[in-house]
């Protein structure tokens, strides 16, 4: 069974079920594990990443409003791999390749085509559901079980040591430029954590806000978690911006994370994500464990 796989976490899934070995493609974005890198890149990008989040959001506007794709699947490249399966996603078509592009892609598929499986977790349980259903779709059910088992037990452990604590208010930063509040999963993962996600809510798509709206919010921390964005990354950015942005942050504790290894990702490593809200909302609790890898203290 030849399988492509053209979203990072749908990667990362089908390597926790045992099936590296399967993986015949993967996506331009696929990084983890590091062994998925050597794999036939089958998409790319229409717009420069290298660049502000400002200049991104415009590129991605402009593309759209011209009808275009952000990303594209490299054709003749996916032939030549064959695959049996191709997993993709339509939640997001500014994330990663859509399912519908992929499906215009096998348009001129000669022969048999392959089987698509479709993604959209908009929530942690659509997470979950994901993860069920790969499984049973590439025949490795008791895998997938196991893996949704562990991670449930992991956070069943997690609330026990959060019973009668007082939840903090925490503002989750998606994208820099123009602002937007980190929605869907998220606001399910910082309440594992032991905190409650304001302004964006479970299941919903990430609501824009402006600068000057930071100023009447009640919180008391402030996560910065930007889409395919690393914790270096986002520092440079911060600091690249208005001079006066932080100060709409002024005594409100300001961490940074790495976003594109653990919140972006609707994978096995949400549970990594919820240990890492912990350390950063309850370190009276968790141990804090603070480093380039996962979260810092943005001073």
């Amino acid at each position: 069974m030849k399988i492509v796989s053209l979203i990072p976490s749908a990667t990362e899934i089908i390597v926790s079920l045992g099936l590296l070995n399967n993986l015949a493609g993967v996506s331009h974005e696929c990084d983890y594990p590091k062994k998925v890198k050597a794999l036939p890149k089958l998409t790319k990008s229409n717009i420069k990443t290298k660049q502000t989040s400002l200049n991104i959001d415009k590129d991605i506007k402009k593309i759209i409003k011209l009808g275009l794709s952000v990303y594209e699947v490299k054709v003749d490249l996916l032939k030549r791999v064959n695959p049996d399966i191709i997993i993709t996603q339509s939640q997001c078509s500014v994330c990663a390749v859509s399912f519908d592009d992929v499906k215009k892609s096998l348009n001129n598929w000669l022969g048999k085509k392959p089987k698509l499986i479709d993604l959209k977790p908009n929530n942690f349980r659509d997470i979950i559901k994901d993860i069920k259903h790969i499984g049973l779709q590439l025949n490795v059910k008791n895998n997938s079980n196991l893996l949704i088992k562990n991670i449930n037990k992991e956070i069943t452990s997690i609330q026990k040591k959060l019973i009668g604590i007082k939840k903090k208010k925490i503002l989750c930063i998606e994208w820099l430029d123009p602002l937007m509040v980190a929605g869907n999963w998220i606001p399910n993962l910082v309440s594992f954590a032991g905190g409650n996600s304001i302004i964006a809510k479970s299941g919903s798509h990430s609501p824009f806000i402006s600068n000057g709206d930071i100023v009447d919010l009640k919180f008391e921390k402030v996560v910065f978690m930007p889409c395919g964005y690393d914790i270096l990354k986002t520092k440079n950015e911060i600091k690249k911006k208005n001079y006066n942005f932080m100060n709409f942050f002024n005594g409100k504790e300001k961490i940074i994370v790495d976003g594109n290894k653990y919140f972006n990702r609707p994978g096995p490593d949400i549970l990594e994500s919820i240990k890492i809200l912990c350390e950063i909302i309850h370190p009276n609790i968790f141990i804090p464990k603070p480093t380039l890898k996962r979260w810092i203290k943005y001073e």
